[in-house]
């Protein structure tokens, strides 16, 4: 840390020692480097990278080719990481410090993400709310790689840009699923599960900052460009997006099998013997 002792800003210094009489100095200043503290949660989440990691890239597979041909799974996995990672990252930064225990952590995500099932569930039960739900997370990862591209360099210290954006991505994205349904199914998780499978190799390889961090150093005036190595892993998202949603369109294509409410259609036939017609039909 570099300190400007000329400058008229307070400086605060502490001395501390550890057991083995070991001193150490800490100063303070508004005009010293800055330091990046991480959230609870992601902090929590670092400290176990390779469950996560294979968690997400698990996630990211199961969305990415069966999002369409086992919809409703799909809905309910997308609903409740949704609603795991909004209530998580909640409780973490409200009610939780940087010191939480390992134990506690474990306690508090399990909590969240027993809820967020249940939640999951619901949304798969409604089933165009649920789409709507996916297809606006699918607009929400899209908009977090297409922020760390380029978004991010007009954005300021209110980051409200940041904010704006992935809202109203997230919004359109909803909404456009109303009217185009199972191309919305398809694309959302198509994006979903490269997002998923992109994140889950960085937790375990580096060099993708989380967004949080992103803004933070942006708010602080300490961040200038992404490290190369973002630039690979967005590659790697735009290409496996592109690979997932042309293998979903091909094997599955845009025929409804469900009605507007997600259940299964009632088909109808018949068959023309002996001049008579003989109905039958299925679920």
């Amino acid at each position: 840390m570099v300190c400007d002792l000329n400058a008229n800003l307070p400086v605060v210094s502490e001395a501390n020692f550890d057991t083995m009489c070991q001193a150490s100095l800490v100063v303070r200043s508004k005009s010293a480097c800055y330091d990046f503290s991480i959230n609870p949660l992601f902090q929590w989440i670092g400290q176990k990278p390779y469950i996560m990691g294979t968690c997400l890239i698990f996630l990211g597979l199961a969305l990415g080719v069966l999002g369409k041909r086992f919809f409703k799974v799909s809905i309910f996995l997308v609903g409740s990481t949704v609603l795991t990672v909004a209530s998580t990252l909640f409780v973490f930064s409200v009610f939780l410090d940087r010191n939480l225990s390992n134990a506690q952590g474990w306690i508090i995500f399990s909590i969240c993400l027993v809820v967020s099932m249940i939640g999951g569930l619901l949304l798969a039960k409604f089933f165009r709310f649920g789409v709507a739900v996916a297809a606006g997370w699918g607009g929400v990862a899209l908009s977090l790689i297409l922020y760390n591209s380029f978004v991010y360099k007009i954005d300021g210290s209110s980051k409200a840009v940041f904010w704006i954006f992935v809202i109203l991505m997230g919004i359109i994205s909803a909404a456009l699923s109303f009217k185009f349904c199972w191309p919305a199914v398809i694309i959302a998780t198509s994006i979903s599960g490269a997002y998923s499978f992109i994140r889950g190799i960085s937790l375990m390889a580096g060099g993708y900052p989380s967004e949080l961090e992103i803004i933070e150093r942006i708010k602080d005036n300490q961040f200038t460009s992404m490290p190369g190595t973002f630039y690979a892993y967005m590659a790697g998202f735009f290409v496996l997006s592109i690979v997932f949603m042309v293998w979903q369109f091909k094997r599955y294509g845009l025929e409804s099998e469900t009605d507007k409410d997600g259940q299964k259609k009632v088909v109808h036939h018949y068959h023309k013997i002996g001049g008579k017609k003989t109905y039958a039909w299925r679920k």
